[in-house]
């Protein structure tokens, strides 16, 4: 038997390992899950200003207003679209919607898609208010 030089894991990256939209899909979920939680801090964070009172929820203000903030905001508000719509994605998965190589390269190409048509429609509505 042959030994082949392909490697073994794709931790192992190099010229060999062809990077799979799947496998990108799935590091991207988990990131944008991550990507998710520290929004969700910054926004616990602003209610517990709010709740200590119109000082600190005027400093907090300050804060996420200021124009250097904008791009986390921007980039959370990314992460959330995309880990809504690609949390779609998996729910049909459990229903064995869209299994196929073909309907999984259709969904995440629709996935990338529609979570930068909502990421715009976010900014620009904040944006916009």
């Amino acid at each position: 038997m042959s030994q082949s030089k392909r490697p073994l894991s794709p931790f192992m990256l190099g010229q060999d390992y062809k990077l799979q939209a799947s496998s990108v899909m799935s590091f991207l979920h988990r990131a944008s899950g991550i990507a998710f939680i520290l929004i969700l801090i910054v926004i616990g964070s602003w209610i517990v200003a709010l709740a200590r009172g119109p000082v600190a929820f005027a400093q907090m203000n300050v804060i996420l207003t200021h124009i250097a903030f904008l791009p986390f905001l921007i980039a959370g508000a990314a992460a959330a679209c995309y880990h809504f719509c690609n949390g779609i994605r998996h729910l049909l998965w459990d229903l064995s919607i869209g299994l196929d190589i073909n309907s999984a390269k259709k969904s995440a190409n629709i996935v990338t898609i529609t979570s930068i048509i909502l990421t715009i429609t976010l900014v620009l509505a904040g944006y916009l208010s």
